[in-house]
């Protein structure tokens, strides 16, 4: 097995650990009884939340509970605490072992008891605190947040989605709810249409979902890793711009300007990928391996064109039955039907809108790192289809759309053809948004989306001149406007 992509795996799969939404936890306390049904016309709004949107305890309930995800940020300042002497130790003797032992036996006091199952469940010590909402407030202004343990086989998360929905129903009086999904939330929304239909919802709206996987997943779990200096400086200047403010952003890049042109930046990953080199086998075999490789919520983000040499590749010979079946259901069942089950929203005159981000360098560690994308998911994954010219790259001159249905998909720049989506009159595209980073002009979209599905037609990317298919993002001034 490679040596470097387990190394690099090791790293991103503690890096999403780390980079998660706010949890929020639940209970399994039932929601006040509605009789009356409301005619107040604006059905309540459903948040089905990121990666990491529900807190994790282990033995909760005892005297021993213990949350270990998020972990508080104690956990890593002994991580770091922990490690200084053994590195220092490396740079001295090159004792490689020593720090690969000393690093799994830190990571897994932290990390270790997230490991599912065998069969891919969670072990019974390991819970989260369900809750059904309890107040009745609805509106557009107001969302009901839905958690889940981002471990779980998203199929049984969508399970639970359908009694949350069922709660709020009940709570609030409506017969319908509309739902926004940001990022692994789609994943369970999609698990939702394809086991419960369509019925109890009035309009959806896709944030970033990587629906048809994210190809960083699919990488890291067949083994192709590529960490690449130009694709780490690109990060930085991409991605930075929406995390920090421009007085301290000049600042920061500045400085990476500085290391990427002087050569030093090369110089520290060339010595980086000497230690992942040399210590990655131990950390895999003793710290990965057991504990994601029964992840089914992250092997939901591996694509079509992965699956099934990532499975050769991650679970080998001797794969759980049950693990491998839940997996198959949710890659052949729901991700490989996704077109078919966004088509069937249509078809049913439910208003969609899918969001997709671009001009984001990809997470700079695979052989892909040249992919499109807003940081985590690439745009044609997250748009179901688009055909996209690789970063910073345009559709060559005299590129012709691949799909002519009467109406004009390619963006300004040339980069993008969304002729080729799933739904390419329902899905929008927003320049130089990270991830699922959003602002007052995101909200303002949004609503516009919402106060519309009243419409006897669904609105879609030719609606409304001021959302059009391809939009540019402000982060300065929290403005979404046409692109040019």
């Amino acid at each position: 097995m490679n040596k470097t992509f387990r190394s690099v795996l090791s790293i991103v799969l503690s890096v999403l650990l780390v980079l998660c939404a706010l949890p929020v936890s639940f209970a399994s306390e039932a929601p006040a009884a509605h009789t009356d049904t409301c005619t107040c016309g604006e059905e309540p709004i459903i948040y089905v939340a990121a990666l990491g949107s529900a807190t994790l305890y282990q033995n909760a309930g005892t005297e021993d509970e213990k949350v270990i995800f998020r972990p508080e940020t104690s956990a890593y300042v002994k991580l770091v605490f922990n490690l200084l002497g053994p590195l220092a130790n490396l740079i001295l003797t090159k004792n490689y072992d020593y720090f690969a032992d000393k690093l799994i036996s830190a990571a897994n006091e932290i990390f270790g008891p997230l490991a599912n199952a065998e069969d891919g469940s969670s072990t019974p010590d390991v819970t989260t605190k369900e809750e059904l909402p309890t107040d009745p407030k609805h509106g557009l202004d107001y969302s009901y947040y839905f958690g889940y343990d981002f471990r779980a086989d998203p199929v049984l998360t969508a399970s639970k989605l359908n009694d949350y929905i069922d709660a709020v129903l009940e709570l609030t009086g409506h017969t319908q709810v509309r739902v926004r999904a940001s990022s692994m939330g789609g994943v369970v929304m999609m698990s939702y249409l394809r086991e419960y239909s369509s019925d109890k919802v009035k309009s959806v709206i896709f944030q970033n979902c990587p629906i048809d996987g994210t190809a960083v997943a699919g990488d890291l779990f067949c083994g192709n890793f590529e960490l690449n200096t130009t694709a780490v400086y690109r990060y930085a200047a991409t991605a930075l711009p929406s995390l920090l403010s421009p007085f301290l952003l000049k600042i920061v890049m500045g400085l990476v300007d500085t290391l990427y042109y002087t050569g030093i930046l090369g110089f520290i990953i060339d010595k980086l990928n000497v230690v992942v080199e040399n210590c990655i086998d131990k950390v895999y075999d003793e710290l990965l391996i057991p504990i994601f490789k029964a992840n089914c919520g992250i092997w939901a983000f591996v694509p079509d064109e992965y699956y099934e040499d990532a499975k050769a590749f991650m679970l080998g010979d001797d794969a759980n039955a049950a693990l491998v079946e839940k997996i198959d259901y949710y890659h052949y069942e729901v991700q490989g039907k996704s077109s078919e089950i966004l088509n069937g929203l249509i078809e049913n005159n439910i208003p969609v809108m899918i969001v997709s981000a671009t001009n984001i360098q990809r997470t700079p560690l695979v052989e892909t790192w040249h992919n499109d994308s807003d940081g985590t998911v690439d745009t044609k994954y997250s748009s179901v289809g688009a055909t996209v010219a690789n970063l910073w790259e345009t559709l060559g001159d005299g590129y012709v759309q691949a799909i002519d249905d009467g109406h004009n998909h390619i963006s300004p720049d040339n980069r993008i053809d969304a002729s080729t989506c799933a739904l390419p009159d329902h899905t929008w595209f927003i320049n130089d948004m990270v991830h699922c980073t959003t602002h007052d002009g995101h909200d303002a979209l949004y609503r516009w989306f919402f106060e519309s599905d009243n419409n006897e037609t669904p609105v879609n990317v030719f609606s409304n001149p001021a959302y059009p298919q391809f939009l540019q993002n402000n982060i300065q001034e929290q403005t979404l406007t046409p692109q040019q």
